[in-house]
């Protein structure tokens, strides 16, 4: 699995998009599995949040106007296409306690190693506690 991260700071908890594509339409890094984890990762303390939900400003849509500039073979391919997700946070008195949801496509959880990648990369491999599935 290739990762390319457009947004990264700190070893804090993150909230974000991302997409699973394979790899073939995206060329970088190092490849496994024949996709590539593109995704867009945010702070928890520097999250948008309304009442006790945290989410990361982003939509897929517009992030995925500027995934098409950085990668050419992605021009004339819409954003719903691919897998893709979302993490958030939901909190009634953060940050002492919360649960962070990683919702997505039904075929990225379904692959337990795409999931361990997407905890890691989010900082939430200690803290996740439901995964919800889109189909």
């Amino acid at each position: 699995m290739t990762i390319h991260c457009i947004n990264l700071t700190a070893n804090n908890p993150k909230v974000g998009i991302f997409w699973l594509i394979p790899t073939n339409k995206v060329v970088a890094g190092n490849i496994t599995d024949d996709y590539t984890l593109l995704y867009l990762a945010q702070d928890i303390t520097t999250a948008e949040h309304f009442e006790k939900y945290y989410s990361s400003a982003a939509d897929h849509y517009t992030v995925w106007i500027a995934v098409q500039h950085s990668f050419s073979q992605l021009k004339h391919t819409p954003y719903e296409k691919y897998p893709r997700g979302r993490v958030t946070f939901v909190s009634d008195d953060y940050p002492h306690t919360g649960t962070f949801k990683l919702m997505a496509d039904i075929k990225i959880l379904c692959l337990p190693k795409c999931l361990a990648e997407l905890k890691r990369l989010y900082n939430i491999s200690l803290y996740i506690s439901r995964l919800v599935g889109v189909a």
